[in-house]
């Protein structure tokens, strides 16, 4: 059904521009415009046992979720521990299921274990751990013990960030190179196109000597120029303290034709810098961004409507014309405001619409549209 009132009289013909969903989590998932959070456990909460043999003293139940194309692409986990003693050895074991995980590496500890004799909270294990073949939910769990009785072994935070691990150093497809249904452009109306093509958006943890690099082509990039590229500078990242990584500029070196009715299909790849580095990748996302675009010739009554997420920007969304008419707030000179936000991390879901009476000197202007992932964007006119 339109979102346009009907409107009697000869020769008015609707016309659409749409993206749909254009925001498509690689990696994690997405529900309502908000991402799964990768942190997955984030406990403070101190624990002490006295125990001089292996006694359970932690314990948590982890899902592993799905992407936005339904497949499991979570393969690691990442998990650091802080502890102390009293006095004497204390000694602790992380199990998944039960048992001793794979381990991919082990930072801090030695493999699925760690000794310490700090008296006061220091990090004590510090491991990625492998989490293929295991399913949905699984249980991840922490043993201590002291090797002296009568002294108490604590153990005091603890956190888990899962995702993807990248751990090649040559190129690795992330996931998928297809087309769905909400990766299309609907243009009835014959709207040109600037500073248009595919962004991205990570979320990882690094455990990284070299620069990381994720990179992606769609079917509007010119043979040998990549659409987007993120580099992700070496860091050994606290699994409490994830970054966002995002395409800073626009990208001229998509051709999206005038007009364009079609899919948008992309491959995303990924890799690091050194053999042994490992970036794990919480979320990473793809979207269809521009910059401005331009009407066709004629005048046009109608109707927009976007909703959006968006991260650590400063931006507008505008429709700019001459003539006009509108009942946005904020309205101001020839500028109709569809949103403006400042923001420090992530903001989803925010929505504005409108109408507007516009000609070909009009435009749609994103004030800055590297930071952007539109979730749904809508115009519909009537000529």
């Amino acid at each position: 059904m339109s979102v346009l009132a009907p409107v009697q009289g000869v020769g008015l013909k609707l016309k659409r521009y749409r993206i749909y969903n254009q925001q498509v989590d690689l990696v994690n998932n997405t529900v309502g415009g908000s991402v799964i959070n990768p942190l997955v456990v984030n406990d403070t909460t101190a624990v002490s046992t006295t125990a001089t043999s292996y006694t359970q003293v932690k314990s948590y139940s982890i899902n592993i979720p799905q992407n936005d194309f339904g497949h499991t692409v979570v393969n690691a986990i990442r998990v650091q521990i802080y502890g102390y003693v009293s006095a004497g050895t204390g000694n602790l074991s992380v199990l998944i299921n039960g048992a001793a995980p794979t381990m991919l590496k082990t930072i801090v500890g030695s493999t699925n274990t760690a000794s310490f004799t700090n008296t006061s909270s220091a990090l004590v294990f510090d491991g990625i751990i492998s989490l293929s073949g295991i399913s949905s939910p699984y249980t991840l769990s922490i043993q201590a013990d002291n090797s002296t009785s009568g002294d108490t072994t604590y153990i005091a935070d603890v956190y888990a960030f899962q995702g993807l691990a990248i751990t090649s150093t040559s190129a690795t497809t992330v996931d998928q190179q297809e087309t769905t249904p909400s990766n299309t452009i609907l243009d009835e109306i014959g709207l040109s196109y600037s500073g248009s093509g595919l962004r991205l958006l990570a979320y990882v943890i690094r455990y990284t000597t070299a620069t990381a690099t994720i990179t992606s082509t769609d079917n509007f990039t010119p043979s040998g120029k990549t659409a987007a590229t993120l580099s992700i500078a070496a860091a050994n990242d606290s699994v409490n303290s994830p970054v966002w990584f995002y395409e800073a500029d626009n990208d001229n070196n998509d051709q999206v034709p005038t007009g364009y009715n079609g899919s948008i299909t992309y491959t995303v790849q990924s890799y690091v810098g050194a053999s042994g580095d490992i970036l794990l990748i919480g979320s990473l996302r793809a979207w269809f961004g521009f910059h401005s675009l331009t009407f066709p010739k004629d005048p046009h009554i109608g109707f927009a409507e976007t909703s959006f997420d968006a991260v650590n920007i400063s931006t507008s969304l505008s429709v700019v014309s001459n003539i006009y008419t509108g009942t946005w707030t904020g309205l101001r000179g020839g500028v109709l405001n569809l949103f403006s936000v400042s923001t420090s991390g992530y903001v989803a879901g925010q929505i504005a619409n409108g109408w507007f009476n516009i000609d070909e000197t009009s435009y749609i202007l994103l004030g800055y549209s590297g930071h952007i992932l539109f979730w749904y964007f809508a115009i519909e006119v009537l000529e």
